[in-house]
């Protein structure tokens, strides 16, 4: 937003201030008033009165004054500034003619004495004030003059008792305003620590308006009037707006006369600030200055609650009127709060008037006032071009906010804007091209400058629709340096795609394409073109280097829009790939693009639109239409060399037959071939391209069979009325019917083309049966389906599912509809039933778990019955494996030994886990299964789940051994032994579990053969190893086996087991020594553990044992005095032979008598 607020020391008026402190002992500056005259009030009971030039004119009162009176509270002028009254610390008021500055009248008993003057404010009658003091009380005061002897009446409009008032504010209205209602009214607003009232003072005191206040007891109550103009359709009205609030919130309520005595206050907004408030001032009535706790100033928009700007006062020094609201002069008679918020009173040292805010500080006055709208752009400037342009646009647009100095009507307005915009838009130019321009650099960076430039100029001449400065001035000063000319029309690409700019002086165009033709950048020169006015353009240079460019959308597209000729340029490009089609060579790119480029155009004016985007008007459009028509179905076309029939129709055909007929299918769904002549339009096409294609020789079989789908899908149309002969069709039927060799697209167009034909009714029904025995050898489902469907043939409806891959998971879903079906007979739900069961493998192949809960739910079969139905294991391994998958899976014994035997043939690695999971096996019947298979940890598994852990570990450890040969083996043979051993650890690990799951159930030397017979086979092989890579893995494997032996074996065993063995009983201590170290930093980890587990049980039944004691000891008393069986009192013993009582933990008491006969 700029700088909103403009902060000027008056420093005349502030030297004159310092010196009269000096100079008369005036002491520091109180109170401050604002009319035409300045008036300084001072600690010393002086006032200083300056002219709106800042010259000293009066200087009012004397030192003892000030010594009598005390020091000045508050000031007021009256409407016309020729009188002012003054209030002090001890309760006087006086008043002055501030024309010749004598002293009019003395008030010493205005309000009751020992208070001090907090407010003065005279209203719009000049013989009437108000006076607020520092015991809240607010007294009317009526000035008299009765030969010659001046008076003062004092009547009380608010007594301090009913709530103290710290805060008063008089309406003012001009006098110009003389016939509004309240003029003479006198409203008066008054704010208190809990509420703001407005009173009306005449014909009679009436309160007309009261609101509570948010409770902020460090912050004061604020006020302030402001009159707002609102316009209507038939007048303009003037109406008062009353701000006022405490703290951080601010109510705005606009005053509403209705008629000469009803006044009504409207509410306006409420705004909420994350900041305190001391003061408040109206700047306008859209603006509003804000002083917070810390002396910072807040330039806020009223109508959206916006921040505009802040500033710090510190410097300032603001004077505050604590003493006034303490009544120190008094001894200090008021009230706590009143003492508190007066901490923050400023209502003397902040002075709204005219539009601008005053502020008092010890040594100065300081005043705010709103900057134009001038300074605020010419003040960014200072800052940056970009910031002041910025700006700029937002008193363009409207959307600036406390806009000051824009005068006229709107239009007026941005003109006015507009010129100062490009002033300091040239000027901006002019600085890049000079003192911003980077002095050195690689040209990529200089580049680079100028496009961060160059979108500024163009985005703020669109904005303001000043093309002309954007392709005059601007443009010749970028036009004398050549990068900066290179950078500037490149950035104009982007505006021209964007629809932005849409015309360029012929020059620029001149220069543009010669710089993007010399760059080689014809295609966005092409992309530009079909956004420009033609207007602009000099059509012989553009058109000329589009021809010899090929630059063909620019080419129709500056026909069109030009000469509204449109078909001139399609024959000129249709000649053009007429001659690439006739050398009989594949085409190149170029012509590919041409060809694909003609297909759109002739789409689009068949459609009636431009191309290749844009409106034309309903004339144009409906004009084209027919010639475009009229143009493609006549004989001969003396523009094209061809004598064939029809000749633009066959250099379409012959360029891409299936996107012609593309073209064609699209266009005939318009309008313009709706009706009986839209179809007679229609038939026509079709009768010129049977004979183009059936009659002329060079088209392929695959050309006419697109042919033969467009005819099948038009023919499909529900208002199609086409003519075709019986041959014809049978032609296309047996066409669609033949599956393609390639594409897989293109037979399901066929198949999408038959199923419509078969839907309109195109194929009569003795065709039927031949049409299914095609479709099952070209293998479309998709026909077979909708075929089967209307014979209600469901079974044969579901085979062609499972056959389509595309459908087949789709199957299940068709099955449950069938069989859900009201309308489907017993006998079709029998035989889709039987035919499931017939596929069922193929069903299980599909998805498991879907065909077990479709057997089990919609086909009520039995395990048995699907088991009979699949003689292969596998299919049957894969149902069961559905079936114990489901969130219920079966309890039979025998089904489950069933599964487990497929599952030892098929998934060996999950036996185990599922004899886990599964109780309904019996174990001896699982036992001698897998046994059967060899599946040795399963086998293990079940003899240590019977009990029998020798059989069990026996398994196990022959399982290990074997993978110990093997790794030994690969070894020997350099193979990979990485993977044996990775095997061996697995095998091994499982040995190591099995004996300490059952280590505390055995006796010692149970434990000892078990631990000690693993202990051999791991150490084994280092026998074999010692000059392998696999030696240092194979001494961790017997690490591992220590470690875990420890805790179930004793050390002196294990020890003695080490020393004996073979592999250690000759050589050093080193071979040893890992061995040793890790069974002792394993002993010495279990013995820290236990250590550490005993010393927390111990502390934790040391902790239980005091809590219990603590609650044991407790005293306990009761919650009432009544025993809550016969409710009467604990406290004698009457009631029962003894004393005793029961008191339980939670508070009830009871007589023990009256609990035992309960």
């Amino acid at each position: 937003h700029g700088e909103v607020l403009m902060l000027n020391k008056l420093d005349n008026l502030s030297r004159q201030m310092l010196s009269a402190v000096d100079r008369v002992n005036a002491g520091r500056p109180t109170s401050l008033a604002i009319s035409d005259l300045i008036a300084v009030g001072t600690a010393h009971g002086l006032v200083i009165l300056f002219d709106n030039s800042q010259a000293l004119k009066y200087c009012l009162g004397s030192i003892q004054i000030g010594s009598k009176y005390g020091s000045v509270t508050a000031l007021t002028f009256n409407m016309d500034a020729t009188r002012l009254l003054v209030g002090y610390a001890k309760g006087e008021i006086l008043m002055y003619d501030v024309t010749n500055g004598k002293l009019l009248r003395t008030i010493t008993d205005a309000h009751p004495p020992g208070t001090a003057v907090l407010h003065i404010k005279f209203t719009d009658d000049p013989t009437l004030a108000v006076c607020n003091d520092s015991g809240g009380s607010v007294f009317e005061l009526n000035f008299r003059r009765l030969m010659g002897v001046r008076s003062c009446e004092s009547r009380c409009l608010f007594s301090g008792s009913r709530g103290e008032v710290c805060a008063i504010q008089t309406l003012h209205l001009n006098k110009n305003i003389a016939d509004h209602p309240l003029r003479d009214r006198h409203m008066l607003a008054m704010g208190t620590l809990t509420k703001v009232l407005v009173v009306a003072l005449r014909p009679q005191i009436k309160i007309v308006f009261a609101h509570r206040l948010s409770t902020h007891p460090t912050c004061v109550p604020l006020l302030a009037w402001q009159l707002t103009i609102l316009h209507t359709s038939t007048s303009r009205l003037i109406e008062p707006v009353l701000l006022f609030g405490r703290g951080d919130v601010l109510y705005f309520f606009q005053v509403k006369c209705e008629g000469w005595d009803t006044v009504n206050f409207i509410h306006l907004r409420t705004m909420n600030l994350t900041y305190k408030l001391i003061n408040l001032a109206w700047l306008n009535s859209k603006t509003i200055l804000l002083l917070d706790i810390r002396e910072n100033v807040h330039v806020v928009d009223v109508d959206s609650q916006t921040g505009l700007q802040k500033k710090s006062l510190d410097y300032v020094k603001l004077t505050y009127s604590s003493s006034a609201f303490k009544s120190l002069a008094n001894g200090g008679n008021v009230s706590q709060a009143l003492a508190v918020i007066g901490e923050h009173a400023t209502y003397h040292s902040m002075v709204q008037y005219n539009g601008q805010a005053y502020f008092l500080g010890e040594d100065s006055v300081v005043s705010a006032a709103m900057t134009t709208w001038k300074q605020r752009i010419q003040l960014a400037l200072v800052h940056s071009h970009k910031e002041a342009l910025q700006l700029a646009l937002m008193f363009y647009d409207g959307k600036a906010k406390a806009v000051v100095g824009l005068l006229g009507e709107p239009q007026q307005q941005r003109e006015e804007v507009a010129e100062l915009l490009l002033d300091v838009l040239v000027e901006f130019v002019d600085l890049s091209m000079t003192k911003l321009c980077p002095d050195s650099g690689k040209l990529q960076v200089l580049i680079e400058f100028y496009r961060n430039v160059v979108p500024i100029c163009v985005n703020h001449c669109l904005h303001i629709g000043r093309v002309d400065v954007l392709f005059g001035r601007i443009y010749e000063r970028f036009r004398v340096d050549c990068v900066a000319h290179g950078a500037f029309l490149e950035c104009l690409e982007p505006y021209i795609l964007n629809n932005q700019l849409q015309s360029i002086s012929p020059e620029v165009m001149q220069d543009f394409v010669t710089h993007y033709q010399a760059k080689g950048m014809l295609s966005n020169v092409e992309s530009c073109l079909l956004h420009l006015d033609v207007s602009s353009l000099d059509l012989h240079q553009v058109l000329h280097l589009c021809w010899a460019h090929g630059l063909y959308d620019a080419i129709i597209s500056i026909h069109n829009r030009s000469m509204k000729d449109y078909l001139g340029p399609l024959f000129e490009l249709l000649s053009i790939l007429e001659a690439a089609l006739g050398t009989g060579a594949p085409l190149s790119e170029k012509m590919t693009n041409l060809g694909n480029k003609l297909l759109v155009y002739v789409s689009c004016c068949l459609a009636g639109v431009g191309y290749p985007h844009g409106v034309l008007d309903e004339e144009t459009s409906t004009r084209l239409k027919k010639e475009m028509f009229d143009t493609l179905t006549h004989p001969s076309i003396t523009e094209l060399k061809t004598r064939q029939p029809y000749p633009i129709i066959q250099i379409f055909l012959r360029f891409s037959t299936k996107e012609f007929l593309h073209v064609l299918s699209l266009s005939i769904s318009e309008s313009q071939f709706q009706g009986t002549e839209g179809f007679n339009k229609v038939q026509q096409f079709v009768d010129i391209l049977l004979q183009v294609m059936l009659e002329s020789q060079g088209f392929k079989p695959d050309q006419v069979g697109s042919l033969f789908t467009f005819l099948a899908r038009l023919s499909a149309r529900q208002d199609s009325n086409l003519h075709l002969n019986e041959t014809l069709k049978q032609q296309v039927l047996e066409f669609l019917t033949t599956p393609s060799e390639h594409a897989t697209d293109h037979e399901e167009r066929q198949q999408v083309a038959l199923v419509e034909l078969l839907q309109c009714g195109f194929i009569k029904m003795s065709y039927t049966q031949r049409l299914v025995h095609l479709a099952e050898q070209a293998s479309f489902y998709k026909v077979l389906r909708f075929l089967h469907t209307q014979q209600r043939r469901f079974d044969l409806v579901f085979v062609a599912h499972i056959r389509d891959p595309a459908e087949s998971e789709n199957a299940f879903a068709y099955i449950q509809d069938i069989l859900t079906n009201p309308s489907t007979t017993d006998q079709e739900k029998e035989t889709l039933k039987n035919k499931v069961l017939e596929h069922i493998k193929d069903l299980i192949n599909i998805n498991g778990k879907k065909s077990v809960n479709l057997v089990t739910t919609s086909l009520q079969g039995t395990i048995q019955t699907i088991a009979a139905k699949l003689h292969v294991s596998w299919y049957l391994f894969l149902y069961l494996e559905s079936t114990y998958d489901a969130p219920n899976p079966s309890n039979d014994p025998d089904t489950c030994e069933l599964y487990l035997s497929l599952m030892c043939q098929f998934n060996r690695g999950q036996v185990v886990a599922f004899i886990q999971e599964c109780e309904a096996c019996r174990p001896h019947k699982a036992l001698e299964i897998v046994r059967r298979y060899r599946v040795d940890s399963a086998t293990a598994y079940l003899l240590e789940k019977s009990g029998d852990v020798s059989a069990a570990f026996n398994i196990l450890l022959s399982v290990a051994n074997e993978k110990i040969k093997l790794l030994n083996e690969g070894t020997k043979r350099n193979n990979d032994g990485h993977l044996h051993l990775q095997e061996v650890m697995s095998s091994v690990d499982d040995v190591i579990g099995l004996c300490q799951r059952n280590s505390s159930k055995l006796q010692e030397k149970q434990r000892e053969k078990l631990w000690f017979s693993l202990l051999d086979v791991v150490l084994k092989p280092q026998y074999h190893l010692v000059d392998s890579d696999d030696h240092e893995d194979v001494k961790q494997l017997a690490q591992r086996v220590l470690t875990s032996m420890i805790g179930h074996m004793t050390l002196p065993a294990v020890l003695q087991k080490i020393i004996q063995d073979p592999a250690y009983r000759s050589g050093k201590f080193g071979e040893i020594r890992s061995l040793l170290l890790g069974m002792l930093e394993t002993y010495q980890y279990e013995r820290t553990l236990l250590n550490t587990t005993l010393q927390l049980l111990a502390r934790h039944r040391h902790t239980s044992m005091s809590n219990l004691h603590r609650n044991v000891v407790r005293g306990v008393s009761p919650k009432s005095q009544y025993c809550l069986v016969c409710r009467k009192s604990v406290l004698t013993n009457q009631s029962s032979n003894n004393g005793n009582l029961v008191v339980f933990s939670y508070g009830n008491a009871y007589h023990e008598s009256c609990l035992d006969t309960r």
